[in-house]
């Protein structure tokens, strides 16, 4: 059960794609979605982890895509295969235009993390652990 409800979902993904690909339009929706908000990097501080949510969301979009397409090159019969170059054509086109977008890091996102000074936490030096070692004794 588990096996075809995976086959069956693999061909929905994959009748997605083709139904998303069709035509001159093929790749106008994600496209246009990406390049309204991953155009320009946000001035707000604030939206900045939202920005990366969202170009990371495109990123695996376009591996899924991929994947739907590479898996409906091993469904598809003889007479189709026109039909599969089309299709490989737009994903490849779709991927172009949204790679200089989603390539793009916020370079405030990976700044090092600063670590305090280990010597300044000496929990040895504390008051509360001198008065415990000093009644033990």
């Amino acid at each position: 059960m588990g096996a075809e409800r995976r086959a069956y979902a693999a061909l929905a993904v994959t009748l997605a794609v083709q139904e998303a690909n069709r035509g001159r339009f093929s790749d106008r929706g994600p496209l246009e979605v990406a390049q309204v908000f991953l155009n320009e990097i946000p001035a707000d501080p604030k939206l900045f982890r939202h920005h990366n949510k969202l170009r990371l969301c495109f990123k695996e979009f376009i591996m899924r895509c991929g994947e739907a397409v590479e898996k409906n090159k091993h469904l598809i019969t003889f007479d189709q295969k026109e039909y599969q170059q089309e299709l490989k054509k737009n994903y490849n086109r779709l991927r172009e235009n949204l790679r200089p977008m989603l390539e793009r890091k916020i370079p405030e996102l990976y700044k090092p993390i600063i670590r305090p000074r280990l010597e300044n936490r000496d929990s040895f030096k504390r008051l509360s652990f001198r008065k415990a070692q000093e009644e033990n004794s």
